[in-house]
């Protein structure tokens, strides 16, 4: 009875402990949470040179990360941003499935001058966002950052990696 007792006493502690509270076992079966991850600073500058707006971004360019993107996040900040590095080869349509955030989206071509962007996008839309052209790099930004800062057609950006 005493050993009955004792193995009680130190395996129920340990099976209260392996047992989550259902809030916290719901949260954590819920879509995956991500933060920001700064691989380096990305400046956009007028077709005349001028620095318009600096950004610390996040760079992404292998398949999985190109996928992901900014789904799941419920925060970001004006300054941060998520830069895809394409193939260059095609067009790469994004789309907000899964994106809680309305966003920029800004498409870029191999001479890394922006020809398009898709302001304020509506978030958890799967409404595909073609670009017009093969877009050789994709800026992610804050929604109304690119009018916040003037970030138009023509404009050029350049980044350099941490």
């Amino acid at each position: 009875m005493r050993i009955l007792k004792l193995i009680l006493c130190l395996v129920f502690p340990l099976a209260l402990l392996a047992c989550k509270p259902a809030a916290e076992q719901a949260q954590s079966d819920a879509a995956p949470r991500y933060r920001f991850r700064k691989d380096g600073s990305l400046e956009v500058l007028s077709p005349q040179g001028n620095v318009k707006a600096m950004f610390d971004i996040e760079i992404v360019s292998s398949d999985q990360d190109l996928q992901r993107g900014l789904k799941y996040r419920d925060s970001m900040e004006d300054n941060q941003g998520m830069l895809f590095l394409m193939d260059g080869q095609t067009h790469h349509p994004f789309w907000m499935q899964d994106t809680y955030l309305s966003l920029d989206i800004i498409y870029i071509d191999h001479e890394k001058r922006i020809f398009q962007i898709y302001p304020n996008t509506t978030p958890f839309s799967e409404e595909t966002l073609p670009p017009d052209k093969i877009n050789a790099y994709t800026l992610e930004l804050k929604a109304g950052i690119s009018a916040k800062y003037n970030i138009e057609k023509g404009d050029i950006i350049r980044w350099q990696e941490n």
